[in-house]
């Protein structure tokens, strides 16, 4: 039996005199989307920095990678097992989507079809030929989401990956990651609605460390998302809403 890509065992993080999370564990089986939710600085984005490795105040817990309780203690060990893509990217060079694609591919680079079919599943094949310095936010979100498809991990690791989109690109977006049925994900997202449309489980990051992980039916309910959010929520035809 293969083990689970991902194990988070009593995470505890904080950040300026202040508790993130205490305590955090939960287990990310291959074909779950877990989506992590919280108001701003609730600490998602230092979370999905933990998972991946990146230096963050931790202050106790133990997080496993395919069984492996040192992957993340080595970055070439890391790389095989889980692909991060941050909230912002920062370019510095004038490579073209292609090329830059290709740099992100384990060797030997995927061929064209492979590459040509990753492109369309993004709406990107009229952008393979310019340079990422000159894409839409949008589109260079998407080109990063492609960069961490290229990377074959078993792990993806995605933070904030529909803030840019469009209400269409959102849409294709959720379908896309609910077709990666072989890949393990943790996504932090602000939009519930989108959130209801790609999760299968979700974690609400809520004041003074607290938290609660589970499947989105269990999860997304008026009293969670009250005690995550600080303001009062509805729900109109299966979606959730603030109330005005």
């Amino acid at each position: 039996m293969n083990p689970v890509p991902l194990s988070v065992a009593s995470l505890s993080l904080a950040a300026a005199g202040r508790t993130l999370l205490h305590a955090l564990s939960f287990t990310v089986q291959a074909g779950e989307r877990w989506c992590v939710i919280g108001r701003n600085a609730a600490g998602k984005s230092t979370l999905l920095r933990a998972l991946s490795g990146l230096p963050v105040p931790l202050q106790s817990g133990l997080i496993t990678l395919q069984g492996d309780v040192a992957a993340l203690c080595e970055p070439a060990r890391a790389a095989r097992l889980r692909a991060y893509l941050p909230q912002q990217a920062f370019d510095r060079f004038e490579l073209t989507v292609s090329e830059w694609l290709a740099l992100h591919a384990p060797a030997p680079p995927a061929n064209d079809k492979d590459l040509s079919g990753l492109l369309g599943a993004l709406d990107l094949l009229p952008l393979r030929d310019r340079p990422i310095t000159r894409l839409s936010g949008g589109e260079r979100q998407r080109v990063g989401l492609a960069g961490v498809a290229a990377q074959g991990t078993p792990l993806w690791l995605l933070d904030e990956p529909v803030s840019f989109q469009d209400p269409a690109h959102q849409r294709q977006l959720a379908h896309w990651l609910r077709a990666q049925t072989q890949q393990a994900m943790v996504i932090s997202a602000h939009d519930i609605a989108w959130v209801q449309q790609a999760a299968t489980h979700v974690i609400a990051l809520m004041d003074e460390g607290q938290w609660r992980a589970g499947p989105v039916e269990d999860v997304l309910g008026e009293e969670t998302l009250a005690r995550t959010y600080g303001c009062d929520w509805r729900c109109v035809e299966g979606r959730w809403l603030p109330r005005d």
